[in-house]
């Protein structure tokens, strides 16, 4: 068993964790914090160690006391009766509903296959409301498009998937089509409102062996709009330009730290051709890249973006192959549909709703942030004073 005793976590104090119960089973001691006020992204258990959560500000332990191996096999079997033979072979993903509650679950062996662990992730039984993610209104107009190709860029867990599929479901309710998604795994269902919902998983006993197949599927299922819900190699970003050449709306995901990288990165994956940058250039209607950064009292995220409409100054660039002059556009722009990471850093910031070193994090402009400090656009000062003044509080 692990020395909780030596660990630096913090355990959720009785006040903090009073909906949570002492005893029962593993199941329902998930379901009782996925059903409770506490704010958190995910739940990671390890074998012989307390449950712990992932919340703004850091990991919390649930209470001191450790999860046992046959606790975790038990959870196992209600998510995956040949979980032994999967977990054998590697780590493995379920997507469920576990009675109230919609979660993927990625369980794995580790110190050399002697213990087991899992970590959970929650998402909502059906997308939010577009309106509450905290998008700017530039990125409003993603769901109107009706043809080319959208990019929703951003490191790992800064809601992606949350937002495709928040932009997924506006489409959904205000006009009528055929929706397909190809998802590893799918994680929420869209509800059928106007549209035909066709959610496609990938994987070992899924749909679909691989996105690229899925993609090359999809074309011939009469699409309206197509998710691909992560571009990862050259084959998968073949076929998603390719689609949005055809006539179908697609959004695709694509791990990238900024922009100007993730184009970078897609035109990498597309060969970098002269052919294939013109073809971009000319499919390409619209990208949202976003972060996640903890409120300054810790008990949410609010999120931040930069969003590039494709206009005639990007389309040019782009067929160029001139990516890096994508930033310097963003940051002149008066062009419509246009704006920053900083800039909506900085409003985060004026809002007194985070701190200055998240914003400094996140950022996709290290050197456009600090003269925006140093400039006096941000009371540096200030921001620092209250941010302290809170933690002290």
């Amino acid at each position: 068993m692990e020395n909780h005793e030596s660990s630096q976590i913090r355990t959720l104090s009785y006040i903090e964790n009073e909906d949570h119960p002492v005893f029962g089973t593993l199941v329902e001691q998930i379901l009782h914090l996925l059903n409770s006020r506490l704010i958190f992204s995910d739940i990671i258990i390890h074998q012989n160690s307390p449950l712990m959560l992932r919340q703004p500000r850091g990991l919390v332990a649930v209470s001191d006391s450790p999860i046992t191996k046959e606790e975790l096999e038990e959870f196992f079997e209600v998510i995956e009766p040949n979980w032994a033979d999967r977990i054998a072979e590697r780590a493995f993903d379920r997507s469920i509903d576990l009675h109230t509650a919609r979660i993927r679950a990625n369980c794995f062996t580790f110190q050399g296959k002697k213990r087991l662990g899992c970590v959970i992730r929650r998402f909502p039984r059906e997308p939010l409301a577009l309106a509450g993610l905290g998008l700017h209104q530039d990125e409003f107009e993603f769901p109107n498009f009706t043809s080319g190709l959208v990019l929703i860029i951003g490191d790992t867990c800064q809601g992606k998937s949350t937002t495709i599929a928040s932009m997924i479901d506006q489409i959904n309710k205000q006009r009528s089509g055929h929706i397909i998604t190809i998802e590893d795994p799918v994680e929420t269902l869209i509800p059928q409102r106007k549209c035909i919902i066709t959610q496609r998983e990938v994987g070992f006993d899924g749909d679909v062996d691989s996105y690229y197949l899925g993609a090359l599927d999809a074309l011939r299922e009469r699409p309206d709009v197509i998710v691909i819900g992560e571009i990862r190699d050259a084959q998968t970003a073949l076929e998603a330009l390719a689609l949005a050449e055809s006539g179908p709306l697609v959004f695709a995901s694509l791990h990238a730290r900024s922009t100007e990288l993730g184009l970078q990165k897609l035109l990498r994956l597309l060969g970098n051709s002269g052919a294939q940058s013109q073809a971009l250039a000319h499919a390409l209607r619209g990208v949202l890249c976003q972060a996640l950064l903890p409120s300054l009292e810790g008990d949410r995220y609010h999120l931040a973006t930069e969003c590039l409409t494709n206009g005639p100054a990007a389309v040019r660039m782009l067929e160029a192959g001139d990516v890096g002059g994508i930033r310097a556009h963003m940051n002149a722009s008066g062009e419509p549909g246009c704006h920053t990471m900083n800039a909506s850093l900085q409003q985060l910031l004026a809002d007194d709703k985070i701190g200055i070193e998240d914003a400094r994090n996140a950022t996709t402009d290290r050197l456009g942030f600090a003269d925006m400090v140093l400039g006096g656009a941000v009371d540096r000062r200030g921001l620092i004073n209250r941010s302290q003044r809170r933690a002290q509080g």
